[in-house]
């Protein structure tokens, strides 16, 4: 469903299926971010993440993009604790993308002119030069430049990317120790905690029982 936001204070982010509102810290007078969908995209074995963006001019004079930068104030990769003590086979996935997260700047060049009362829908595909098979989450922020008038600014979101190093096979003789793994989910509530970014929840209700006994009341505590 479409949802539209108060002008210029915020915007509908939807991520993972759900809707939540998103600050504007910056804004031109007559730009609008109205809407920002966030969803996976697999390719090559390799995770990739879609935004879909877009924009409304509310003005009377033609606004021309003309840049938009992906900013990274942060990251944690999560460590897959199931794959404690795993030899693997690795390789590294060919694939393009518009946006490098580990470039600086990691922005693009815009090619809209958005007309008075426009609406315009565009997709930013972001990846990464570098990177293992784990997923790295990473708080960062938008940018859009306008050849008039101030930039417009989001507040920090998060993104899960992994990749171009992708798992093909691996052999693991045995599995952690129910303490190995409790430790190691514990390691990654902690780091990712650092960064805003909650992965209780990716946690299994009946599996939170081998991480409270290692680290007693880390579910109790939220991001």
């Amino acid at each position: 469903m479409f949802q539209s936001a108060n002008a210029g204070n915020n915007c509908t982010i939807v991520q993972a299926g759900r809707d939540a509102i998103l600050s504007i810290s910056k804004s031109p007078p007559l730009i609008r971010l109205v809407r920002m969908e966030i969803a996976d995209d697999h390719e090559h074995g390799a995770l990739r993440q879609r935004i879909n963006i877009i924009l409304k001019n509310s003005g009377d004079v033609t606004a021309f993009l003309l840049k938009g930068s992906l900013i990274s104030s942060g990251n944690e990769t999560i460590r897959l604790c199931n794959q404690i003590g795993m030899q693997f086979s690795l390789s590294e996935a060919d694939f393009t993308y518009d946006v490098a997260i580990d470039e600086s700047p990691s922005s693009f060049v815009g090619k809209h002119s958005i007309a008075p009362n426009e609406v315009v829908n565009f997709n930013v595909m972001v990846g990464r030069k570098s990177g293992g098979h784990e997923p790295t989450v990473y708080r960062c922020f938008l940018r859009f430049d306008f050849d008039e008038g101030d930039e417009l600014q989001t507040d920090s979101f998060h993104l899960m990317i992994s990749g171009p190093v992708v798992w093909q096979g691996g052999y693991q003789a045995r599995g952690p120790s129910p303490e190995q793994w409790g430790r190691c989910q514990a390691d990654n509530i902690r780091r990712l905690d650092r960064i805003g970014y909650n992965y209780r929840d990716q946690i299994h209700a009946d599996s939170r029982q081998y991480v409270e006994a290692v680290a007693p009341g880390i579910f109790d505590r939220k991001s």
